[in-house]
């Protein structure tokens, strides 16, 4: 017999998904799932962006999403993350690029939440893009070792 896969009704479409397309409330409640699914969270999300720019420019004046904030997210401290960047020698960890904290990304794994390293913007929406798996990526390198790629 196969494995039952778990799976909710969406609130706001009233689609029913695997629980994979429906984000953990996280903390201690990581067990528990939101109500509407990740792409009904994130139409809502860009709805309120589109129509709120005034306040969305005044978050970003304030400084509200501060180093502090960003840190306390991924449960390490503003030192731990300038020690890991000062080791990195304030470079994306990947690609080697020169980068500032303020415009960095703090990587973490999605699956122990687990603080990675300090990388660019573009490096870490390329492991999401592939899932986070070294065999993808492994599979993406040869790609491109054998058909070519820019610079070669």
């Amino acid at each position: 017999m196969g494995t039952k896969t778990a799976n909710k009704t969406c609130t706001k479409c009233n689609e029913t998904k695997p629980l994979t397309e429906f984000r953990s409330r996280g903390g201690s409640q990581k067990h528990l799932y939101k109500s509407k699914c990740n792409k009904c969270l994130y139409f809502e999300h860009r709805y309120w962006i589109d129509n709120n720019p005034d306040k969305v420019q005044g978050y970003r004046e304030k400084d509200s999403w501060t180093l502090a904030k960003r840190c306390h997210r991924r449960g390490i401290t503003p030192e731990e993350l300038i020690d890991v960047y000062q080791r990195q020698e304030e470079c994306c960890a990947i690609c080697k690029i020169h980068i500032t904290l303020e415009n960095s990304a703090i990587d973490h794994n999605h699956t122990t939440d687990e603080f990675r390293g300090v990388l660019c913007k573009k490096c870490n929406r390329g492991l999401g893009l592939f899932n986070d798996n070294p065999d993808i990526l492994q599979n993406a390198a040869d790609y491109l070792n054998m058909f070519g790629y820019y610079g070669k």
